[in-house]
């Protein structure tokens, strides 16, 4: 029997001491499983969360991207600058800092010492892009510290507003190139890291790590800032002259579609951008050459020159008579010379802007064979531009058009564009060419290119014939009595619209127009296409050749000054003003014509009054042989 128990304890020891293998065992297994998932699995993410609990960060900016005019001007550019920040835990004397951080960086005393003696938080970011010397003078203090940051800078001010746009506080494009190239301008930022301790203080003499930032690509456009310059300086003018509400302009480059020059007033300085006033910043950050659409007027009945002259449909010898309206479909469609054009030639019809005769020479076309041709020059298309929310303009369907819509939209009424549509679709048409406008040439890193826009030429579907004729007729516009161009010496072609604008029911708003003007440089070959708009001109006039068109001439005037572009035909400058014009306000209107006819001047007049009330230009101006002046009747 004791042997038995001998053995029956052996064999429970045994069985005892094999279940402790076992549990130690899987003990073991159990520990390396969880080292393995800690190492190995869980690793990476350990590891960050001790550098967090060990390591306090500080952002290091990248520096944005440069952006440059077509010859290297800069136009945007970044400087150094610092955000302080302050570190509870190793402040010394809170009174002290709060003082010097408050009267140096222009705070609120009571806030930044709430901030800087709160020590349940590691740092607390005090203020953004501090000037480096006013920066550097607050690191005396213990518990500063300061990481780099960049400031962007606009050298030109408020040149270029809408195109370049702007960019928030921490450099993170909002509007313009800045938003739309936003992903190559920005760069990667990097980081400055110091060792604390469990209490979150920074631990003398330990290692510091720094991550350095990637600065971002360089933009090259297409603008030329002297261009832009001698752009925004006249609209300026014509903004202020004509007490309009608004003001645009473009110049484009027709052989390539790059935009050399784009503005919008009023505007603001993109170095004082105005984030207190949501509305304005709104308003006058929207670039409403691509975005705002508006009735073109007689800019547009170049397309319908366009179309009948390619489809054979008339000839610039064709006599027609305007009797100052016709009827389409028992409607009355009104001339804007009431009293008539009579008989004329389609030069002559093109360079008086006849309703009526455009109105034939739609109908002609056709409905199918017209919207063909819209379709061709992108009307109610997008041109493809880069710039953000471009309007596509407002084009009507054509199984909704009716025989009287057309003959409407012949001379520009009942359809919408955007101005940069309008220069687009004269780009199109005086050089033959396809081309897509764009603001962008390249994209650089470290002079090293990474793209660049391609201009590929596609012609378009107009006979040469047709192009040189209607480039002829553009030149003629401009010229008075064919003895010299607007600007003596040089071939320039253009056209001048005025359109009446609709409120917000579809009426047609009393007293509120839209004058514009497209300008062709050279006429029978253009290199340039200018458009200048007026939005409710309200000192008197509103016709296009009298409120546009000398935006034009004064634009191209000073472009060839400052380009030094010699003159073509040098027997024209000789050519000067020599017509003082006259003081006609209380003449009668037959009176006031006849005066000025004899002085071989024409003359265009608003109002259904007997007796004139106002004139433009005023008495004294001198003027040329057969220039248009504009009278006000009562």
């Amino acid at each position: 029997m004791s042997g038995f128990k001998t053995f029956y304890n052996f064999y429970n020891i045994e069985r005892r001491f094999v279940a402790i293998i076992l549990i130690v065992a899987t003990l073991f297994i159990a520990l390396l499983g969880r080292v393995f998932y800690l190492q190995i699995v869980n690793g990476k993410q350990l590891q960050t969360m001790a550098a967090d609990e060990w390591l306090r960060d500080l952002p290091l900016s990248s520096k944005r991207g440069e952006i440059y005019d077509a010859n290297g001007v800069s136009l945007a550019t970044t400087i150094t600058t610092y955000d302080v920040y302050v570190r509870a835990r190793n402040v010394e004397n809170a009174i002290d800092l709060a003082n010097a951080l408050s009267n140096e960086l222009n705070l609120d005393y009571s806030n930044v010492y709430k901030k800087i003696i709160n020590k349940n938080i590691s740092e607390v970011l005090i203020k953004m892009q501090v000037d480096e010397h006013i920066a550097l003078n607050l690191t005396q203090f213990s518990g500063v510290y300061l990481s780099q940051n960049v400031a962007r800078v606009y050298p030109y001010s408020n040149l270029l507003t809408q195109v370049l746009g702007y960019c928030t506080i921490d450099n993170i494009g909002q509007a313009g190139l800045e938003l739309y190239y936003d992903k190559y301008l920005k760069g990667i930022d990097g980081k400055s890291l110091t060792q604390t301790n469990a209490q979150g203080k920074e631990i003398e003499n330990s290692l510091g790590y720094y991550i350095p930032s990637v600065p971002g690509a360089d933009l090259y456009t297409t603008i030329d800032v002297q261009m832009q310059s001698i752009l925004e300086k006249e609209l300026q003018t014509a903004y202020e002259e004509h007490k309009a509400t608004s003001v645009s302009g473009i110049i484009l480059d027709a052989e390539t579609g790059g935009i050399k020059a784009m503005s919008n007033l009023p505007s603001f300085d993109l170095n004082n951008v105005p984030r207190d006033d949501i509305n304005m910043l709104q308003n006058r950050t929207k670039n409403s050459c691509v975005v705002d659409v508006y009735e073109p007027g007689s800019t547009f009945k170049l397309i319908t020159l366009a179309a009948a002259l390619n489809e054979g449909l008339t000839d610039i010898n064709e006599h027609f008579f305007c009797g100052g309206r016709t009827t389409v479909d028992g409607e009355t469609i009104k001339c804007w010379k009431t009293t008539g054009h009579g008989n004329l030639t389609l030069m002559e019809a093109f360079k008086a802007s006849c309703n009526c005769v455009f109105v034939n020479l739609a109908l002609r076309v056709g409905l199918d064979k017209f919207y063909e041709y819209l379709n061709y020059f992108g009307i109610g298309k997008k041109t493809g531009v880069d710039i953000a929310s471009e309007s596509s303009g407002i084009i009507m369907p054509k199984e909704n058009v009716r025989r009287v819509d057309l003959a409407r939209i012949g001379f520009g009424h009942a359809i919408a564009v955007t101005q940069l549509q309008m220069a687009n679709v004269y780009a199109k048409i005086t050089t033959g060419n396809q081309i897509t406008p764009h603001l962008l040439d390249k994209i650089s890193v470290d002079d090293k290119i990474l793209y660049q826009i391609s201009s590929p030429k596609t012609k378009v579907k107009l006979s040469q014939n047709t192009i040189q004729t209607i480039n002829s007729m553009l030149a003629n516009n401009v010229n008075s009595e064919g003895k010299f161009t607007f600007i003596a010496g040089y071939d320039v072609g253009g056209k001048t619209g005025t359109a009446q604008k609709y409120d917000e029911n579809g009426k047609i708003a009393t007293g509120k127009y839209i004058s514009s003007c497209i300008t062709t440089y050279p006429a029978q070959n253009p290199k340039y296409i200018f458009i200048a708009t007026v939005n409710e001109p309200s000192n008197g006039a509103y016709y296009g050749g009298v409120v546009a068109k000398p935006i034009g001439e004064k634009v191209f005037s000073k472009i060839f000054e400052t380009k030094a572009i010699q003159p073509t035909d040098e027997s024209q400058l000789n050519n000067t003003p020599n017509i003082e014009m006259p003081n006609v306000v209380g003449m009668s209107l037959a009176e006031a014509v006849a005066t000025l006819k004899q002085l071989g001047l024409d003359c265009i007049f608003d109002g259904e009054g007997e007796y004139v009330i106002a004139q433009l230009p005023p008495q004294g101006t001198k003027l040329y042989f057969a220039e248009i002046v504009f009278l006000i009747t009562n």
